[in-house]
């Protein structure tokens, strides 16, 4: 990813921007966030930087009043519990596997189509800092934008598909099979080997061969790389995650921004 990546429509003015949503994606030390008019579902602006939004947002579009804020942050603190067997007075028995300490609080969140119930942790002092800046988002730890991206456009098809995303030192990985969800997990990495050992271990965790799976890549490669050509002489079936996967259009911005963008844009999707 470029130190800073900047994109608007032709005309856009700062003014109007009241009227839109904003989408932000937090990782550890790099940030992005779009702005889409909600009416027409068109994305009018695209930034990107490797830094913390913090240093940013004094004197910047960020500090507007939008008509929505939807943010997504990273966490390592999550379980996943089939919904059925989900009582809420057993969440703090539940919240035990997270390890959580006094600085952290815990949030549930239910994949309705799924039949999968969330248990996540956020920072405490995080939130405060998010309280700050923007005191109406509404907030999701990473995988539920990107899966909700993912079941809007792919749940239909029945073959065994992988999705791979990909944040600095982060691939996140998603199964669907059958039309169902199978799979969630995000493996730090800090070689091509072990990137391509946790898309293997993924996939034969969940009993597939690499020669049966559609993998669909998204977020920060170079489809012209090296890495991309590796998953291609892994997984046979490898391709971008596709451009009009998500009901958004990005007309004037000059840049594809998709796949890149694609589990920052989905968060337009949740609710």
């Amino acid at each position: 990813m470029n130190d800073k990546t900047h994109l608007t429509v032709p005309n856009f003015e700062p003014a109007n921007a009241t009227q839109n949503e904003l989408c932000v994606e937090l990782g550890n030390n790099d940030y992005s966030y779009a702005l889409v008019d909600v009416k027409n579902q068109t994305v009018k602006v695209i930034s990107a930087a490797q830094t913390t939004i913090f240093n940013d947002i004094e004197g910047n579009l960020l500090q507007t009043h939008f008509a929505k804020t939807k943010i997504s942050l990273t966490t390592k603190k999550f379980t996943f519990i089939p919904t059925e067997v989900y009582h809420e007075k057993d969440l703090e028995v539940y919240s035990k596997y997270l390890n959580l300490s006094e600085n952290e609080a815990v949030f549930v969140k239910s994949l309705e189509k799924s039949g999968i119930t969330v248990i996540f942790a956020f920072e405490k002092h995080l939130l405060d800092k998010i309280e700050k800046y923007f005191p109406e988002a509404a907030i999701y730890p990473q995988f539920i934008p990107f899966f909700t991206g993912v079941e809007y456009a792919f749940s239909q098809i029945s073959y065994p598909q992988l999705f791979a995303n990909f944040k600095s030192d982060v691939i996140e990985i998603i199964i669907f099979n059958q039309h169902k969800f199978q799979f969630y997990n995000a493996f730090e990495y800090t070689n091509e080997d072990e990137l391509l050992y946790f898309m293997l271990l993924a996939t034969q965790q969940n009993k597939l061969k690499p020669a049966q799976v559609m993998v669909k890549v998204s977020g920060n490669i170079d489809t012209n790389g090296a890495v991309f050509q590796k998953i291609k002489a892994q997984f046979n079936h490898t391709e971008v995650t596709d451009l009009d996967s998500l009901p958004l259009t990005y007309l004037g911005l000059n840049e594809a921004v998709m796949p890149r963008f694609f589990s920052l844009l989905s968060l337009h999707l949740c609710e």
